[in-house]
């Protein structure tokens, strides 16, 4: 009894972890360019991408999280020369996350392990538009557009990011866990789905 309240108290802390962290990251302040980058996105060609097995993905030696690096291992990797690294959106309504993926013999592929249950087929929006580009240190690249740095994911509605940011500090300062928080956020804001919502969720089906 003691370790299983002890792996839930763990598992809440690591959930609530996951949800601030997402909500700062997606909190960003909108600007015109995020809104028609989007709106030109949206307008571009889809193409139907499918997640082999997770475990056929790690044994492979892909990295959870590290999706730009997973392809072009793959495209180095590759005896054959077959495989194409591709930048563009992985669709993830109401937002697109910036995401690379394989093209083989016109077969769509992510090769990036989820960690968590997601459908084994989405759409993808390849960009031909998104070049990379050293950081001042010479060793680090950005993703750019347009001569624009890329923020991990662009947003339908990005007031409501800022909206679920702020509720969250406020009630974690009010002492208030990160997880009592999110179920408190989540509850108030749910209606709209967002990816820190799925991605707890995830998690928790996973569990």
């Amino acid at each position: 009894m003691k370790h299983k309240a002890t792996a839930e108290s763990a598992l809440r802390k690591e959930l609530g972890r996951i949800a601030l962290r997402e909500a700062e990251r997606l909190a960003f302040p909108p600007t015109e360019w995020e809104a028609n980058t989007l709106a030109e996105l949206l307008a571009l060609p889809r193409v139907t991408v499918t997640r082999p097995p997770e475990e056929h993905l790690l044994a492979a030696g892909m990295v959870p999280k590290d999706c730009h690096v997973n392809c072009s291992t793959q495209v180095a990797n590759d005896p054959d020369r077959l495989s194409r690294h591709v930048w563009g959106w992985w669709i993830y309504s109401p937002i697109v996350v910036l995401h690379s993926v394989v093209e083989v013999r016109g077969q769509w592929l992510c090769l990036t392990p989820t960690m968590t249950p997601l459908p084994s087929r989405f759409q993808f929006i390849p960009d031909a538009s998104i070049e990379w580009l050293k950081a001042n240190d010479g060793v680090a690249t950005h993703g750019f557009r347009g001569g624009v740095k890329l923020p991990d994911a662009l947003r339908r509605y990005p007031e409501h990011h800022l909206r679920m940011r702020d509720e969250l500090r406020a009630l974690m300062a009010s002492g208030m866990t990160a997880f009592d928080a999110w179920q408190i956020v989540d509850a108030k804001l749910g209606a709209e789905r967002t990816l820190v919502q799925d991605q707890i969720r995830d998690l928790l089906i996973r569990k």
